[in-house]
């Protein structure tokens, strides 16, 4: 099984520097030229399924990168990004000045951290890993997996023996390709590439 990861084109906030996981925002015209090089990229290959975030950037990056092909769209909530909460639309400066005593806490346990009105990496961890069982289970043999960067980092963590640790240890710019591969009950990253 080959599972392909697309991580969805740029949006304004990502522009802005924002942490906006919960937060349904567009691509922007950079974004839509990332989704339109994705195309080229999938161009050749049939797949059987495509899932989605319930956010419209996954959505309308899904849709650039397949063009006109006929697929499934499924849209599965267990890869949406984490949920900042409070801190949702607010840089990281930003976030420091609203919420010092919150800033503290999230610096010691970034793993822990639940920001008021959202969710930890751990819950996030946890939502990616249901979610990678049931891909898990499937018989498929091209996947899409039109996602957000935490997501991606969680699918790495959970490929890598669910190991939290390695989350930062990767890089996920707006419009990466991944190919993770299934074979013999073995997951593993077979590529990361940047278009």
């Amino acid at each position: 099984m080959n599972i392909y990861l697309l991580r969805h084109g740029q949006t304004q906030e990502n522009r802005k520097g924002t942490y906006y996981g919960n937060l349904d925002i567009s691509l922007n015209s950079i974004g839509i030229n990332q989704g339109n090089k994705a195309k080229e990229f999938f161009n050749d290959i049939k797949f059987d399924i495509v899932y989605v975030s319930n956010k419209k950037r996954t959505l309308e990056m899904a849709k650039l990168a397949l063009g006109r092909k006929e697929i499934e769209v499924i849209n599965d909530s267990r890869i949406n990004e984490t949920n900042f909460g409070d801190f949702e639309g607010k840089t990281y400066e930003e976030i420091k000045k609203l919420y010092p005593k919150e800033c503290i806490c999230w610096q010691e346990d970034w793993k822990g951290f639940v920001p008021p009105n959202g969710e930890s990496y751990v819950q996030l961890c946890e939502r990616v890993k249901s979610f990678m069982e049931h891909i898990k289970n499937l018989e498929k043999e091209n996947i899409l997996i039109s996602a957000h960067s935490g997501v991606i980092r969680a699918i790495y963590c959970y490929v890598m023996n669910e190991n939290m640790d390695l989350f930062w240890k990767f890089g996920c710019k707006n419009g990466d390709i991944s190919v993770i591969k299934y074979e013999f009950g073995n997951l593993y990253i077979d590529s990361i590439m940047h278009i």
